[in-house]
């Protein structure tokens, strides 16, 4: 693996991937799509020379992928900070605007590449370009999130998530007047018509859609003129589930246009903030975190502090 930002990767093909063509090796190794694996495997070299992207591979072959531009954050995006760090986890508030992971093959700034510069290290745990992080929040989602710091932890992370271990604390804006707890249980799907959009199923047998199951319980603090701030608990993790799950019950995020919400001028993104963690460990004793709001919030809710008593 590289020691610099400014050196090429290299991967090592072991016994479990003899066989395999390059372009599925790379999608496996970096757990990106088969577009995108076909632009690395155009870039990359196997043992020092260009292959087609239908090479096949043996144990042995070193595949270099040249190293990606450094990745600063954007302009107007606030830095990541690290919250807690112990020998086997970091827990790292990312800001709004700023991506988890940057799409497969770019140079995009996002919290994994913050990571692989603050800790090099990071770079060995994990799938390739994610940094040991366990979980992912949506671009514009601020919070905390979680990441593994050697193969061990971060599989275990991992586990706990899977096995819906690890529940989420989230604090959002909705439209409208949301004066009771509900609780929402609604399969989540991709869209029939966008490859970027989810949709929420009633609950069943899906036959012919991949859906994953999903939960999520959903308190009201404080009411706002024509909004409602609201506490979003789940132990799920599906994709944009708080965003389509408050959408599919009358509530999109306020400022969340992909899901039905309209953009107002104080906030012409949506609010949607992780703000506590909690789970208790095999062996171990119970851990949770907390990160309030980023103080952008304050000029739709005012006392921050209140949200998180």
């Amino acid at each position: 693996m590289p020691t610099s930002e400014s050196e090429p990767r290299r991967i090592v093909v072991d016994d479990a991937d003899r066989a395999m063509r390059l372009d599925a090796f790379l999608a496996k190794r970096l757990g990106v799509g088969r577009r995108a694996a076909a632009r690395w495997a155009e870039r990359a070299r196997v043992n020092g020379r260009r292959a087609a992207k239908s090479r096949v591979l043996e144990a042995g072959d070193v595949v270099e992928l040249p190293a990606p531009a450094v990745a600063r954050a954007p302009a107007g995006v606030a830095e990541p900070h690290v919250v807690c760090e112990d020998a086997d986890l970091l827990v790292v508030a990312k800001p709004s605007g700023l991506p988890t992971v940057a799409v497969g093959g770019s140079a995009q700034p996002s919290l994994a590449s913050w990571l692989a510069r603050s800790h090099p290290e990071l770079a060995r745990v994990g799938r390739e370009g994610e940094s040991g992080i366990a979980h992912r929040l949506d671009n514009d989602t601020s919070g905390l999130l979680l990441v593994g710091r050697s193969a061990r932890a971060h599989a275990e992370l991992r586990e706990g998530f899977r096995r819906h271990l690890i529940e989420k604390t989230y604090l959002a804006v909705v439209e409208g007047r949301l004066a009771e707890p509900i609780r929402i249980d609604a399969p989540i799907g991709q869209h029939r018509k966008s490859r970027t959009r989810v949709r929420a199923l009633a609950p069943g047998d899906h036959p012919r859609y991949d859906v994953t199951p999903a939960e999520t319980t959903v308190t009201p603090l404080h009411a706002l003129p024509g909004a409602t701030v609201v506490r979003a608990r789940t132990r799920t993790g599906a994709r944009h589930q708080i965003r389509v799950h408050l959408a599919h019950v009358g509530h999109p995020l306020a400022g969340d246009r992909r899901y039905g919400g309209t953009t107002a001028a104080d906030h012409p993104s949506y609010l949607l903030h992780a703000a506590a963690v909690a789970w208790q460990p095999e062996g171990g004793p119970a851990r949770s975190f907390e990160l309030h709001p980023p103080d952008g919030w304050r000029a739709v809710v005012g006392r921050l502090d209140d949200l998180m008593s």
